[in-house]
This record gives C-alpha cells, structure tokens and sequence, in this order.
C-alpha cells in the first residue's frame, strides 16, 4: 500500500510539473506574439537603416564597376612610374564600354571627390577615343589629353578600384590625401569638434537652468505645480519649425528684442543677435530645456524631505547636505536629462541653418549637404557614422560612470 501512494504521488507530482512547463511555454509563446509587431517595426525602421548606412559607408564600387579591367591590374601597379601599356589598353577598352553604357559620370564623379577635374578628363576621353587612329593606348590617352601621363590620377584610380574602402572616413577624419574639394583638409574633423562643443555647451546650459526649474516644481503647492507644468509641456505641443522661426522673428534686425532695447535706451543701434552662435544657443537652449526639467522633476519628485531635515539634523550645511545627500539622489533624472538633451542636440539641422551663420553649423548640416546636394552618399553615411559613434561613446560613458557610483554606493 505505502508503495502504492508513493507511485501515485509521483506520478501525480509529475503530471504537475508537466502540466506547469506547458503553461510556461503558453506564456512565452503569448509573449512572444505581442512583442513580434513591436520588434518587426524596430527592424525596420531602426535595425535595417543602420546596418545600410553602415555597410553605404565602406561601399566603394563606382570606378571597379565601371572601368573593371584598368581596376583589377590596377591593383597590382606598385604606384611608381606610369602604369604599363596592358593598364592602358585595359582603361581605353574600358572608357569605351563606359561610354556605350552611358555609365561614365559615376566613375567621374567619385574619381572627382580624389583629384578635382577628374571627371572632365574622363568626359573628354570618352568623347575623343574612339576617333583615334590605331595607335598603342598610352600615346592614344596621351595625345587626348596630357594628364594621362601624371602619375596622380592612376594613382587616384588605384586607390579607387576595390569594392570597399575607408576612403570616406578618411576624408571624414581628414585622413585622406585628396585633393578635393572646397572643404580642407581636416574639414569636417573640425566640424565634429565644433558639434561637440555646442552639444556641451547647450547640454550644460540646460543643467544650469533646469535643475533650478525642477527643485522649484517639485517643491511648490500641487496648484501651482500643475500650472506651472504646462508652460514646461507646451513647447513640445508646437513644432521645432515654428519654434525656431519665432526666434527668427524676435532676434532680427528689427525684431522685437532690438526694437525693445532701443525703445528703453539700453543700445542706440540694432545689434547683431541673428546669424551668429548666439542665437543658435539660444533657440536649441529653448527646445532643449523640456527634455531636461522633466526628467529631473520626476526624480526629484520622489525625494523624501525628510532626508534634507536627517542631514541637517546631523550637523551638515544647507550646501554640504545638498552636495552630499540631495545631488547624488537626484543622479538618475540628471543622467537622463544630460543623456537626451546630448543626443538630440547632437543632430540639430534646421536651428543652426536658419539661425547660424556658416560658421556656426553642425554635422547634420554636411551630411544632408552631401546626401541632397552633392550626391555623395558614401561621405554622408560616413559622416553619420561618426555620429553614431560619438553617441555610442556618451551612453558607454555614461552607462559606466552610473555603474561605478551604484558600485561605489553599495
């Protein structure tokens, strides 16, 4: 009998377990279904996207596409004196099925963004080499034009010829020997700096007068707190567009603000408040401000007062009590707020276009300038990557420094 109720039990026990496992893996596949739409929508519109602009920016297939006999023995030249008469014959073969494709401005231009006037002399071989006489290739390419015979531009379809490169991110970090270009050598090193800078600058701006702004809402009276929230709110309910225009308005020459100051004599003549950083501080700061205060004022809503009184109670200062045990309470709305306001400054485009003189864009403004104007995706993807990088270097940072202070505390 006793064996009996065991094996019972058992079978009983197991029956449970079973039957608990099957209910897990319901669950999983319910949850699985629900979150199936939401990942197929971050795939596409996210993952997808990245991995293209990525892999855009290493793509380098024009000239290895177009002129693929001159690219692959290319590829073998040592770079030294001019190229051997195979090379030749190759490019002039090459040139011509260019030419009946129709496909020869895609080398040009690519070819353009190493030597400038490139694409003209491949224009002008085109059109010239077929009515040549039989003559060998390299006195053929000679007598079209002379630049044939200058070891810069073989050496720029050298460099050219494979299907992937670093090109654009050499010309992105000023690292490449180009000749390019209106932009200098550097160019665009220097315009990732200046981004950084004013990201940090409007980042900490937005510090400074938001932490003021959410310690005082979320200690006023539940009445003027809600009153006060909605001044907070109401620059997301209108567009950036709008917001930036307004400045335009306020801060021109005979704006309001320069219309006010000489009405109340505080300045005798209109001053320079637009098309300089002045101003594009001054609208980011106003678009920005938002992402900072709120998160703040949902965290330091939750601190207790009780604290402060427990800190002063044992002695400490008004100003230690708030450095030592309020400020690091305070850390996860702070590095929230620093961590949003960083990210979206970092891509602002339409403020500094409108507001800013040439001087004072920022990156965004090169990689539009090159994707819409100049075609030249491959520098506009680098370019972004850059961004991405430099985003990806602040959320490490940050994600450590939280790490090491959870660590430090516990």
């Amino acid at each position: 009998m006793t064996m009996t109720a065991k094996a019972i039990s058992n079978d009983l026990s197991g029956s449970a377990a079973l039957s608990y496992r099957r209910e897990l893996r319901k669950r999983e596949v319910r949850r699985s279904v629900l979150v199936a739409p939401l990942f197929l929508y971050l795939t596409l519109i996210f993952v997808i996207p990245i991995v293209l602009m990525l892999t855009r920016s290493i793509e380098d297939p024009e000239v290895s596409g177009v002129l693929p006999r001159a690219a692959n023995l290319l590829q073998r030249w040592d770079g030294t004196d001019l190229p051997s008469e195979e090379v030749f014959a190759a490019l002039a073969t090459d040139i011509k099925q260019a030419v009946s494709n129709r496909s020869l401005g895609q080398a040009g231009s690519r070819l353009n963004y190493a030597v400038p006037g490139f694409q003209s002399l491949l224009t002008k071989t085109g059109q010239k080499i077929s009515n040549l006489p039989p003559v060998d290739a390299a006195e053929a390419l000679g007598q079209i034009d002379q630049r044939w015979t200058d070891n810069r531009y073989w050496l720029a379809l050298r460099n050219a010829s494979s299907s992937y490169s670093l090109f654009y991110f050499r010309t992105a970090l000023g690292l490449s020997n180009t000749e390019s270009a209106s932009e200098g050598r550097g160019f665009y090193l220097d315009v990732l700096v200046r981004t950084l800078w004013m990201t940090v600058v409007v980042t900490s701006a937005c510090v400074t007068l938001g932490y003021p702004l959410a310690y005082f809402l979320a200690h006023a009276s539940e009445a003027l707190r809600n009153k006060l929230i909605l001044f907070v709110l109401l620059p997301f309910w209108t567009s950036l567009l709008v917001r930036t225009t307004a400045w335009f308005v306020l801060l021109q020459k005979h704006g309001l603000v320069n219309d006010t100051g000489i009405f109340l004599g505080l300045w005798s003549q209109p001053l320079g408040l637009i098309y300089n950083r002045f101003a594009v501080y001054v609208a980011m700061i106003h678009v920005m401000l938002p992402f900072m205060v709120l998160p703040l004022y949902s965290v330091i809503l939750k601190i207790p007062s009780t604290y402060m009184n427990a800190a002063a109670t044992l002695g400490a200062a008004p100003f230690r009590a708030f450095r030592e045990v309020y400020l690091p309470l305070s850390f996860p709305g702070l590095g929230a707020g620093i961590l949003l306001v960083f990210i979206v400054t970092l891509g602002f485009y339409i403020t500094p276009a409108l507001l800013g003189g040439p001087a004072d864009q920022m990156l965004s403004y090169y990689i539009v300038q090159n994707a819409s104007n100049f075609g030249n995706w491959g520098l506009a993807a680098a370019l972004s990557v850059l961004l991405l990088a430099v985003v990806a270097i602040v959320i490490f940072f940050l994600a450590r420094l939280r790490t090491g202070s959870i660590m430090q505390e516990a």
